[in-house]
């Protein structure tokens, strides 16, 4: 080989190796670009993602509608349990108001956990919430002793 002949072989290596570098240095760039870029932007997709999940989907407004009256008439319906075992515990016999007593303390828990839900999806004005029926309770009062699931 001649001088020549190695200048050109230096020149080959040499440019392969620049171009080597040159895609790493640019692939680098690109990878973090994109990494800045999403980050930067991740607030806003995240809202966007939410919007449509929330409001353009109308399988989530109908289901989210439906829930507060289905969760209004379970906890009416647990106040109907309580009343009935309450009437019945007047003519029952000891044994039987044992039980009964027994049964009306689950009945008031399950009752209290269906408001605090209830209450606590209420409160969700980003998602849940914009689907309750005005004609529903913005909350229900776990004091009161009947429910009012419809004006």
């Amino acid at each position: 080989m001649n001088h020549n002949d190695w200048r050109d072989y230096r020149a080959f290596i040499f440019s392969g190796v620049l171009l080597f570098v040159v895609v790493l240095v640019v692939g680098g760039m690109a990878t973090l670009g994109i990494g800045l870029f999403k980050k930067e932007t991740a607030d806003f997709r995240g809202g966007v993602a939410a919007t449509e999940q929330v409001h353009a989907n109308g399988a989530y407004r109908i289901a989210a509608y439906d829930q507060f009256f289905n969760r209004c008439a379970e906890i009416q319906s647990k106040e109907a349990t309580i009343a009935f075992l309450t009437t019945e515990a007047k003519d029952a016999t000891p044994e039987r108001v044992a039980q009964i007593n027994s049964t009306l303390t689950a009945v008031r828990a399950g009752r209290a956990a269906d408001i605090a839900r209830y209450n606590a999806d209420a409160a969700k004005t980003d998602t849940l919430a914009n689907f309750l029926a005005s004609s529903l309770p913005y909350a229900i009062d776990p004091t009161q002793d009947h429910t009012t699931c419809a004006k």
